[in-house]
């Protein structure tokens, strides 16, 4: 049996409140035939719960069992070890992509993946990475998932279901804007609590079960093949995990991509003059090098600016942080040629660009407010104005995160 996709953040609530209720915070009672010294008690690591990431889910099962054992009549013992087997090989059975789960960045990854530490942001791009690598195929037991895994598909939810929170609050007429982001602080506070949750799985040892740890073989659980639509599969045979060999794809620059698209069309199978194809773009190369852009519109990373500045990420206040910065380092007069304009420089002049005709808009708003109208009519075109500009305030980042940290194949 293998686990759909929408019963995932179920199945990780469900198996996450049955570890912390069962298994995590249920000590295992001394049994009267258990060895009285130290010395002769098994260690834990030679069953499988401890030295690893987090016990699996056959660990809680293990544990929460033995736990209930000890109150089981001695005459119904051979009954409950009977079912006990008999729910473990049941879990075991239940198959799951583990490719279609997310990971933690901060412990699995390295680079700017585990900086940013978005849940959309790993889980997209180690779907392309598996899509591309033929992984998301690949099946394993439910058994063999960690506290941790159930955890991260946790960690997912929230931030998945934190734009809609964020959007509706941002709805809210006067307190939108600030609610928005009181709302999104909560979400993140959760976040950060599941992570120390996860910190605290690592550092702990589970004590040993009564039941042996069960003997899986690799062969019972096959490649199970995943339909995965052909825009999709198209993307992913593009871009690979960015490394310290290639370069991401917000890095490259304006001459870099018209060099590409340039090499893209002299080797497409289309009629083109590609005499004139290499003039225009010789000339382009040439208007990108002799022209330039003030320094100040090539912002920095929101991480490079403060903890404020990269929670909110909004577009005017990085760009206000920005100019500090560059007065700060007598580099505000500063030109730079439109050649070195990167793609994620393009992209944040493109949300700041869209952040502040929203502001105007929502100034606009309460102007025209002040003068009379009724709320009846400026509420519904606040709600609207937040509605429209919504993709580009909760989706830009994770674009952006995505263009960090992947590269063009």
């Amino acid at each position: 049996m293998r686990i759909t996709s929408p019963l995932t953040p179920l199945f990780g609530a469900l198996v996450l409140s049955a570890s912390l209720g069962a298994g995590l915070l249920t000590a295992t009672p001394a049994q009267a035939d258990t060895p009285t010294a130290l010395a002769a008690v098994p260690v834990a690591a030679g069953d499988g719960t401890c030295g690893q990431d987090s016990p699996t889910v056959d660990d809680v099962v293990n544990s929460a069992a033995s736990a209930v054992r000890t109150v089981i009549p001695a005459n119904r013992i051979a009954e409950y070890d009977r079912q006990v087997d008999e729910f473990r090989h049941t879990i075991a059975a239940v198959r799951v992509h583990r490719d279609a789960l997310p990971v933690d960045p901060t412990r699995e990854k390295s680079g700017r993946l585990g900086q940013l530490d978005d849940p959309i942001v790993t889980y997209l791009v180690d779907g392309l990475d598996a899509v591309r690598t033929g992984h998301l195929d690949r099946t394993m037991s439910v058994s063999r998932l960690t506290v941790n895994d159930v955890i991260e598909v946790f960690i997912l939810a929230t931030r998945v279901v934190k734009i809609p929170a964020q959007v509706l609050s941002g709805l809210v007429p006067t307190a939108g804007f600030f609610l928005s982001f009181i709302v999104g602080g909560v979400f993140s506070g959760v976040k950060w609590l599941a992570r120390r949750v996860q910190d605290r799985m690592r550092e702990n040892c589970s004590a040993p079960g009564t039941y042996a740890k069960l003997e899986l073989s690799g062969s019972d659980f096959p490649s199970e093949r995943v339909a995965v639509p052909p825009a999709i599969a198209e993307l992913a045979n593009q871009v690979v995990r960015a490394n310290d060999k290639c370069t991401p794809m917000s890095d490259l620059n304006t001459v870099t991509l018209l060099d590409r698209t340039r090499g893209y069309l002299a080797h497409a199978d289309l009629p083109i003059d590609h005499a004139a194809l290499d003039g225009t773009a010789a000339g382009l190369r040439e208007f990108l090098r002799d022209n330039r852009i003030a320094k100040l519109a090539l912002m920095r990373k929101t991480g490079e600016l403060g903890p404020v500045i990269d929670y909110m990420d909004y577009g005017p206040l990085t760009f206000l942080a920005n100019l500090g910065y560059d007065i700060h380092e007598g580099k505000a007069l500063d030109t730079v040629p439109l050649a070195d304009v990167s793609v994620e420089n393009a992209l944040d002049l493109t949300t700041l660009t869209l952040d502040i005709s929203s502001l105007l808009l929502t100034g606009a708003n309460v102007a025209v407010g002040w003068t009379g109208v009724s709320s009846a009519v400026l509420t519904p075109l606040g709600m609207a104005q937040s509605l429209a500009f919504a993709p580009a305030r909760y989706g830009a980042p994770i674009l952006r995160g995505v263009l960090q940290t992947m590269c063009a194949a």
